[in-house]
């Protein structure tokens, strides 16, 4: 799966003047910061698939329950249906710009975090061309229900266009695709490989020239890597390795 996703800065507060919560991807336990967004080529994809985003929200206060609640607050290109909230038990089918879920707040115990089935699925059809995004709210409450501390935004995007077809590159070959030290690339004229680690985030780039060249990625951590690459007219063609 295609996933290009955006990072920016991490905060983090104190529940004397801020809620404290993490939120993390449920898969790896990577830290969501404030801003981020999760950026996916695909819809209608299945459960398990990375288009549905799945996510775990941590109290990392040791002595308040945290109280929690998930607002859209923007939509483009949608008006919330086809797509899945599910959170703290309460699953929609749907969602509503302004809207808050679910609607008693989620009580998270000190130290506690919420378990499987939390997730924002796109469930738009596969034939999907129009960019979309949702902007997602996590916001704390108190005891009382009233809003506290600054809360976390996270934009949930859909690109059709992040996905590339192989026939703009057919000429590259990479191999082995589960590689330890050195990644072997066949290709016809230069070109610029981007890696890309499960979050997106870009971890290396390397000039590729044409003919066999050798890539060391004994440099990278063990997981799931896509890699861009990019010709000098700017077609690009995706391919996935694994570093072991």
């Amino acid at each position: 799966m295609n996933k290009i996703l955006l990072f920016f800065t991490l905060s983090l507060f104190t529940f004397a003047s801020h809620a404290q919560f993490d939120l993390k991807n449920y898969n790896d336990d990577s830290i969501i910061t404030d801003g981020q967004t999760v950026s996916f080529s695909e819809t209608g994809c299945g459960y398990d698939d990375d288009c549905n985003w799945k996510f775990k929200v941590t109290n990392t206060s040791t002595t308040e329950t945290l109280y929690m609640r998930i607002f859209v607050d923007n939509m483009v290109n949608s008006d919330g249906s086809n797509v899945q909230l599910c959170f703290s038990g309460v699953c929609l089918f749907s969602v509503t710009l302004g809207s808050g879920y679910p609607n008693t707040a989620a009580a998270i115990a000190p130290g506690a975090s919420t378990g499987i089935g939390n997730y924002f699925w796109n469930q738009n059809p596969i034939s999907t061309t129009t960019a979309m995004s949702w902007t997602l709210r996590f916001q704390a409450f108190d005891s009382e229900d009233r809003e506290i501390g600054t809360p976390l935004n996270v934009i949930y995007s859909f690109n059709p266009n992040l996905s590339v077809d192989d026939v703009e590159l057919t000429s590259v070959n990479v191999y082995p695709t589960q590689v330890k030290n050195e990644l072997n690339v066949s290709s016809n004229q230069d070109m610029t490989a981007e890696f890309y680690n499960v979050l997106g985030k870009e971890v290396k780039r390397v000039d590729v020239t044409s003919g066999e060249s050798q890539i060391n990625v004994s440099d990278l951590s063990p997981q799931l890597y896509i890699i861009r690459f990019r010709n000098e007219a700017g077609k690009t063609l995706i391919k996935k390795i694994i570093v072991e």
